[in-house]
């Protein structure tokens, strides 16, 4: 998701280059804000199941901001459009596949969701269908979280590996 917030970015002509991680998307966040909420402005984005799995198909999303940028609409406009377009496909994605498995409960996480313009949206759009939301409190959502996470499993198995040797050995003293 990282690259596709890059991609419009440069696209928008707000960021063709970065010098750290989530600099474009940080920029391009700034300038939706600076645009009220445009919902009926939305891009496009295409959601269709590929091989089992939920797919959100930016191309259309792509070609829509082009036109845009080509029109001369300005960044603003384009991030805040933009930002719309992927809350709410990751909304309908996201409430298809709750329904699809009898879930009431949504965890949104990784580190486009410390995007907190799209946060919003993803958030207030999920509870409007009656779902719950989990978010982030004290791990991050990128790749802090996930080393957090790696490191909760290691110590699971280190454990259970640690208690089959204890049971092992309980059950050689049986014998």
């Amino acid at each position: 998701m990282g690259r596709l917030f890059d991609a419009v970015a440069a696209l928008a002509g707000v960021r063709g280059r970065i010098s750290y991680e989530g600099q474009a998307a940080i920029e391009l966040e700034a300038l939706a804000r600076m645009v009220t909420r445009c919902p009926a402005a939305a891009y496009p984005v295409d959601i269709g199941w590929v091989d089992g799995g939920l797919l959100l198909d930016p191309v259309v999303t792509i070609n829509a901001v082009l036109r845009d940028v080509d029109r001369g609409e300005p960044a603003p406009v384009v991030a805040a459009r933009f930002h719309e377009a992927i809350g709410r496909s990751t909304v309908a994605a996201a409430v298809e596949l709750a329904r699809r498995h009898g879930l009431d409960t949504v965890a949104v996480s990784g580190g486009v969701f410390q995007n907190v313009l799209l946060s919003e949206i993803v958030e207030t759009g999920l509870r409007r269908e009656d779902l719950a939301v989990l978010v982030h409190g004290e791990v991050p959502p990128n790749d802090g979280g996930i080393s957090v996470g790696q490191a909760a499993i290691a110590a699971l198995a280190v454990t259970a590996e640690a208690g089959a040797e204890v049971q092992a050995e309980a059950q050689a003293l049986d014998r």
